[in-house]
């Protein structure tokens, strides 16, 4: 493989003047760019990345922390912040915890280096300070640590009430809702199930959380845990429940001989492509996932140019997509 020297011998120049083109130190003469570039393209000289980037403390990589890569809202998400970061010329570095303090804690620390220019945090396990104190800019979803790190959050508010109303409007009258344990609720999310209690109780009608850590389950589990819940709890006639424990109770009920939406009615809560999988799309609260990278990826930028971002949260709207379960 080429190095530098290679570039600088059949370029006819010093290799301190092929590094002084590949890092954009100081100026160097056309004619002389030309005969370097060409001299990279006959020799097929790849860049040393990881290197330029210490050199320069810059990479052009931002690092996104998820607790779960194969979590459809997780991936889907992951898809719209990479195409927005590659817009504006950075790359994304993905890395799951899967629910583990400690590999948060050592992914947060290898970030500290060169590596990467910036982090958006989609976990929050360990102590506000961890965040606090890093030193690069930084975005956390769903979460609020503190007034200096910016946060970008969909109005789970709106979310709840919207899936309130749609189990009005279907005259459910037992309603179960699947929500984080109890000690993941400073999760901003949950405020999506505080709303969808509060109205629901308002209108006279019983509601049911149950509780699960979200990452106990994967699609088997969740139909297991369905069956398991509309055999136990046979009065319930709707659900609201994340995209893939939504489908797993769509294909529960069916399986019971329930009729869906006559007698039981789903509103799914994030709307990616997993309501799509069953026989007829989910009825979901949607989140905006190209809006929510927008803001990110904005939050992001600010930061790296040195400019005060928004530190009180960005709260992006959600919205109500009708399907065949209400």
């Amino acid at each position: 493989m080429a190095g530098i020297r290679d570039v600088a011998k059949r370029a006819g120049v010093a290799a301190c003047t092929v590094s002084r083109v590949l890092n954009g130190t100081a100026a160097v003469a056309p004619e002389t760019r030309m005969k370097i570039e060409q001299a990279m393209r006959e020799l097929d000289y790849v860049p040393n990345e990881l290197a330029r980037g210490m050199f320069l403390q810059k990479s052009g990589i931002i690092a996104m922390l998820v607790p779960s890569i194969k979590h459809p809202f997780f991936s889907s998400l992951a898809d719209c912040i990479e195409k927005c970061l590659y817009d504006n010329g950075y790359k994304l570095m993905l890395c799951s915890t899967s629910g583990d303090i400690e590999r948060e804690r050592e992914y947060l620390n290898m970030f500290k280096s060169n590596l990467v220019d910036g982090v958006i945090m989609a976990v929050n396990g360990l102590e506000d300070a961890a965040y606090i104190q890093f030193q690069k800019p930084m975005v956390m979803l769903d979460y609020s640590v503190g007034e200096r790190i910016p946060f970008v959050v969909s109005d789970h508010k709106t979310g709840g009430r919207l899936a309130a109303e749609e189990f009005i409007r279907n005259k459910c009258r037992n309603v179960l809702h699947l929500c984080a344990a109890k000690e993941e609720r400073e999760v901003l999310s949950y405020e999506s199930h505080r709303e969808l209690e509060k109205i629901l109780k308002a209108h006279g009608i019983n509601t049911r959380n149950q509780e699960i850590k979200w990452n106990d389950f994967d699609l088997k589990g969740y139909r297991d845990l369905a069956g398991l819940i509309l055999q136990s709890y046979p009065e319930i006639d709707g659900i609201m429940a994340a995209d893939m424990p939504a489908t797993a109770f769509y294909e529960a009920a069916l399986k019971l001989g329930r009729k869906v939406p006559e007698e039981f009615c789903i509103v799914a809560y994030d709307g990616t492509y997993a309501v799509d999988i069953t026989d007829g799309r989910l009825t979901a609260v949607v989140q905006q996932l190209e809006c929510i990278s927008t803001e990110v990826v904005r939050s992001l930028l600010k930061q790296l140019r040195k400019e005060k971002a928004d530190t009180k949260g960005v709260f992006v709207p959600v919205k109500l997509r009708k399907g065949s379960t209400t």
